[in-house]
């Protein structure tokens, strides 16, 4: 999100470099940050999400140059002018590419996220985590994500 927060962009830089150096030790696991366009075939247009996860090679559109089209794991930092839409019509739409696996909405008011995991086509499983000394436990790519980590120099 262009013009985003202070608070945004740590919390987005602190997922990304997290995730960043757990993958570079792990084959097959590629991020990007919020300037990679993720392509809705079915909807025919692209999102921009803060974060997302790639597994097993990157495919890329055919409609839309550089555009990937298989995410597994999909990161959104909300802010009041997006909350609502993250948590619903986006997620939907993200919901239509057959890969996507796990949806990660992340407060920037309080150390909390809600976490939404794929177990069937249709049935999303629903977590929350808060406080600064929890972690997240990832399962689309068994990864636990500290909150103090994601929340550095933002609470802490």
């Amino acid at each position: 999100m262009a013009g985003a927060s202070i608070p945004h962009n740590r919390i987005v830089g602190n997922i990304f470099g997290e995730l960043f150096n757990i993958f570079k030790t792990r084959p097959g696991f590629e991020i990007f940050g919020s300037d990679q366009k993720i392509y809705l075939p079915k909807l025919n247009y692209y999102l921009y999400p803060d974060a997302v996860v790639v597994a097993e090679g990157i495919i890329v559109s055919e409609e839309e140059a550089q555009a990937i089209i298989n995410p597994l794991l999909i990161f959104e930092v909300l802010s009041p002018s997006t909350d609502q839409y993250d948590r619903s019509i986006k997620f939907a739409e993200y919901q239509s590419l057959p890969t996507f696996k796990e949806y990660v909405l992340v407060r920037q008011d309080t150390p909390e996220l809600t976490l939404f995991f794929r177990e069937e086509p249709d049935l999303w499983r629903t977590s929350e985590v808060s406080g600064l000394d929890n972690s997240a436990h990832l399962r689309s790519v068994t990864v636990d994500l500290a909150l103090k980590s994601i929340y550095h120099k933002v609470f802490s």
